[in-house]
């Protein structure tokens, strides 16, 4: 029942925005099984990729208790979303430019947790980009999960905990 800062990896089109939006959608509109009942979640999508919105309408769903913010920069929409919008957590798609760290580090002393991607094959490949380096020596994230299109787009390959930098699960290594 608690969301964590995380960051999605893997190369493109491996399913790493698809995610972005079921994971918007399952915290968004809860999870009734596992009794978590959803968060106000802020929804950046600067290339207007996760909602898909239509004249201001999302066409996927995104989750109840999700305002987007569609085809705004996410530097920008970060902080317009803290101001206006007290989300409990901010998503976006692909971080890695210049300030991207800065709007994160924003959210995060904002006590708003943050949901976010990342093209890339590892952990240790984006080590390779200055300001994620940043973001992981910082131990900003709680969660990464790096996906692969293995067995298809969105195969989990690790779940590694961003505290001690732990696998927590690794494909073929716990029975799945």
């Amino acid at each position: 029942n608690e969301v964590y800062n995380t960051l999605l990896i893997s190369p493109p089109g491996c399913g790493k925005t698809t995610m972005l939006r079921d994971i918007t959608r399952n915290i968004s509109d809860g999870i009734e099984e596992m009794g978590f009942l959803g968060v106000k979640v802020g929804l950046v999508d600067e290339r207007s990729e996760i909602a898909a919105c239509y004249r201001g309408i999302p066409q996927k769903r995104v989750g109840v208790q999700t305002d987007v913010l569609d085809a705004c920069p996410k530097q920008l929409g970060m902080t317009m979303m803290l101001r206006s919008m007290s989300p409990d957590v901010i998503v976006t798609d692909e971080i890695g430019g210049d300030g991207d760290k800065n709007s994160i580090m924003q959210v995060l002393n904002a006590g708003v947790k943050i949901i976010t991607t990342a093209h890339g094959y590892s952990i240790s490949q984006l080590k390779t980009r200055k300001e994620v380096l940043s973001l992981i020596e910082e131990k900003v994230f709680e969660r990464f999960i790096v996906l692969s299109a293995a067995e298809g787009p969105g195969t989990v390959e690790e779940v590694i905990d961003g505290k001690n930098m732990e696998v927590i699960f690794r494909r073929g290594k716990n029975g799945d």
